[in-house]
């Protein structure tokens, strides 16, 4: 059994950021109103020191994998649960023109997307599933709204299953199904969890290069060996083929062996 210190650090981390709503809200933005600007640097300064505070790790400006026009602001991982927080800052100058764009590639990547503001006000057409932060001049952080998961791969109803078994004549249950295909979710976040928080660029070699790696669960392992049948199949031949050789050279070797001792034994007879 896991002792409870090793149960704690399991644990999935939470922003655990104060909440604005109700009567704190007009004491708080009437405050802000009377700050002066503020621009992403210090937007993501203030945020970025107490995401590691909190036990996150980060990175700045990451690109999406395949997307180069459209780096991340500031993007935050919970090595204990994988999770992926994506973080678009906004500064007081900045426009909302590019959010939508920006907004569609963060929801590949990340479970839960943040748009971090000061004085700014949210547009009225931000998704329900996008939550937003505000900071103030202070360093003092509030979730003005929550964020939902949105994951553009799920597939939630049984409806949707049984469509998909049945037009492509595919025999087993919705729920193995299901199964099967949360399992490849799930590699899919460990690989996008390893490429923002694993991988770094060395300068010194011109490439990139693992600074911590996480793995995959057993589970995960079995999953992929099952789905490559047929290479795991030639990869176990070429080991059998190996032990085969290394078998031979050991019976050779006490033939040699025996040769010698039974040609020392004649030699002492006579």
């Amino acid at each position: 059994m896991l002792k409870e210190n090793e149960e704690q650090t399991r644990r999935p981390l939470e922003l655990g950021l104060e909440y604005l709503g109700g009567d704190n809200t007009d004491k708080v933005m009437a405050k802000i109103k009377k700050e002066k600007r503020m621009d992403a640097k210090q937007l993501v300064f203030i945020l970025e020191e107490y995401l590691k505070k909190q036990g996150f790790l980060t990175v700045k400006e990451k690109n999406y994998v395949g997307w180069n026009e459209a780096p991340f602001d500031l993007t935050a991982g919970d090595e204990n649960s994988l999770k992926i927080f994506g973080f678009e800052i906004k500064s007081d100058k900045d426009t909302f023109e590019r959010l939508q764009r920006q907004l569609m590639h963060y929801s590949f990547i990340c479970e839960e997307i943040y748009i971090v503001v000061h004085k700014k006000e949210i547009p009225k057409w931000l998704p329900d599933w996008v939550g937003v932060v505000r900071i103030t001049e202070k360093g003092d952080i509030y979730q003005e709204k929550f964020a939902s998961r949105k994951d553009p791969l799920e597939i939630s109803t049984g409806y949707a299953w049984d469509v998909i078994a049945g037009e492509n004549g595919v025999a087993g249950s919705k729920d193995k199904l299901q199964v099967m295909f949360n399992e490849i979710i799930d590699i899919r976040k460990n690989i996008l969890f390893n490429h923002y928080f694993a991988i770094e660029f060395d300068q010194s070699t011109n490439s990139s290069r693992f600074k911590k790696f996480f793995p995959l669960t057993d589970r995960q392992k079995r999953f992929i060996m099952g789905l490559n049948i047929e290479y795991q199949m030639k990869e176990l031949k070429k080991e059998l083929k190996t032990l085969e050789k290394r078998f031979t050279m050991i019976k050779q070797l006490m033939n040699i062996g025996e040769e010698y001792e039974q040609t020392k034994l004649t030699k002492k007879n006579k």
